[in-house]
């Protein structure tokens, strides 16, 4: 009995042993040639996708094993497809690849003029660098570090420089695209909480008083046209108190908004709103370079700096040599990044895509330099661009093409890389975060694929690694087109357990 229970312990410590410190000798002693787990990988794949009837779809798939070097399965590796979000492994490869070892985002604060006794004799400036991230509390900080300079009185403006970018705001007007698929805010080299803001509006108990409306984030390039009144609740029919419906307001709120010739948004708040409720109504903001200024102005003078001048928009891309960089406000790239492909943040992704663009500088379009510096910095990487069309940063232009030859490349390159455990962990992980949270749940993948997802009503695609029980690394990507987006989802999902358990 004494020699069964030790034998237990050395075995239980063993096996501890091995799967903690020496997995790569327990899969060797499990398998020496490991790549005999891979002998019958293109029977299995093409079984799992022969369960599906694929009519009317066009896909691609290629599976490499960095072990191997080589790969393991394709299906029309070269053909050109629309990837939908995988687009945004573009964006960030070539945003690591044009910040390289710098991987930080500027906000400047500039003067030009003296300062005399606590008195700037001149223009503020606050000079966007493309960081998508920029808020309220950021200008705080901002504000306090101007204070802390010296600044106590400004005789002059605070003024708000978008010109890092073009003025082409609308992903939907420098996308070429003849359809919106999902909006998106204001793309500008100086944003705000990401050019979107909260219209507050909240009812009191008064009948016939008008509402009450707030901003946050709060900008004084904000006006208010307010004709909304608390409204009486209107009794419910008996056909809604069936259905529990109650205190139905007689019209419902409408917000519209537009600039005025000062270049201040103003919002036109209509309707009536029955008493007691507070409603939130999310609005793009139409001038980010203003609506920045006028909030670090507001901030600067609620922390007792005066200012004798307006917010004022920037219009001309002229360098004004005179003005002298007193503070610049950083941020690490991989904050956006990881947003951007963890959680395919389309926004984000539009503002890398013009931040590219913008530091390639070949073309006075920012989108068009954007473009330019995909294709190059692929190119460089000795990927294959034949055929390659961007027309956005994020997928949602469903006139991106792009090959499952030159994701998968791309991946490759980006595991070799120096930043390749920034771009990594940049991507969903199976089962635990992301777009892959709900994915893949309690199999060989959760926890061992990390991977890009991409959707449109037409296009599901994925693209990754895979680290498997062979401690190979696996490079794959899928792209499907089509009308069958969940069913692409799911052979997308079983061909990737597959892998991860070999």
């Amino acid at each position: 009995m004494k020699i069964f229970f030790c034998f237990i312990i050395i075995f239980f410590a063993n096996s501890f042993f091995v799967d903690s410190i020496g997995q790569a000798d327990s899969i060797i002693s499990y398998n020496a040639d490991f790549s005999t787990n891979y002998k019958n990988i293109s029977t299995e794949i093409n079984s799992i996708i022969s369960k599906y009837k694929l009519t009317n779809s066009r896909y691609s798939i290629a599976i490499y094993s960095t072990k191997m070097n080589k790969y393991l399965y394709t299906y029309n590796p070269q053909m050109l497809l629309v990837p939908a979000s995988n687009t945004k492994l573009i964006t960030t490869f070539t945003t690591y690849n044009l910040l390289q070892s710098d991987k930080t985002i500027k906000t400047k604060i500039a003067i030009d003029g003296e300062i005399i006794d606590g008195v700037l004799n001149g223009n503020l400036y606050i000079i966007g660098g493309g960081d998508a991230l920029l808020s309220i509390h950021d200008l705080e900080i901002i504000a306090d570090e101007i204070r802390r300079y010296g600044i106590n009185k400004i005789n002059g403006n605070v003024i708000g420089d978008d010109t890092f970018f073009d003025n082409i705001y609308s992903r939907f007007n420098y996308s070429g695209d003849k359809d919106v698929v999902e909006q998106t805010a204001n793309v500008s080299a100086l944003s705000l909480e990401k050019n979107v803001v909260n219209v507050i509006v909240t009812s009191g108990s008064a009948v016939g008083k008008s509402v009450n409306v707030s901003f946050k984030p709060a900008s004084s390039s904000f006006v208010v046209s307010n004709s909304a009144k608390v409204s009486a609740s209107v009794q419910p029919t008996s056909k809604q108190q069936k259905g529990k419906k109650k205190n139905t307001p007689k019209n419902p709120i409408t917000i519209s908004s537009n600039l005025d010739s000062l270049g201040c948004q103003v919002f036109y708040i209509k309707g009536s709103l029955s008493p007691n409720k507070t409603y939130t109504y999310r609005v793009f903001i139409q001038n980010p370079a203003l609506a920045t200024a006028s909030a670090l102005k507001d901030r600067l003078i609620s922390g007792s700096v005066s200012v004798s001048g307006n917010a004022i928009k920037k219009q001309t891309t002229t360098e004004n040599t005179d003005i002298k960089i007193i503070y610049t406000f950083y941020r690490d790239a991989n904050e956006i990044i990881n947003t951007t492909n963890k959680k395919s943040d389309n926004y984000l992704s539009e503002n890398l895509f013009k931040l590219n663009g913008a530091i390639f500088d070949k073309d006075k379009n920012t989108a068009k330099s954007a473009s330019t510096a995909n294709l190059q910095i692929l190119n460089d990487n000795e990927i294959d661009t034949k055929g390659f069309v961007f027309n956005d940063g994020s997928g949602l232009s469903r006139r991106n093409l792009i090959t499952t030859e030159g994701l998968t490349n791309l991946i490759i390159k980006a595991i070799e890389s120096p930043f390749a455990n920034d771009f990594i962990n940049s991507l969903s992980i199976a089962g635990y975060d992301g777009t892959l949270l709900k994915r893949m749940q309690n199999t060989f993948a959760e926890g061992n694929v990390r991977a890009k997802t991409g959707t449109l009503s037409n296009v599901s695609s994925l693209s990754g690694i895979i680290n498997n029980r062979s401690a190979d690394t696996i490079v794959f990507a899928f792209i499907f087109n089509g009308g069958s987006v969940g069913t692409y989802k799911k052979i997308e999902n079983e061909i990737s357990i597959l892998l991860s358990g070999k």
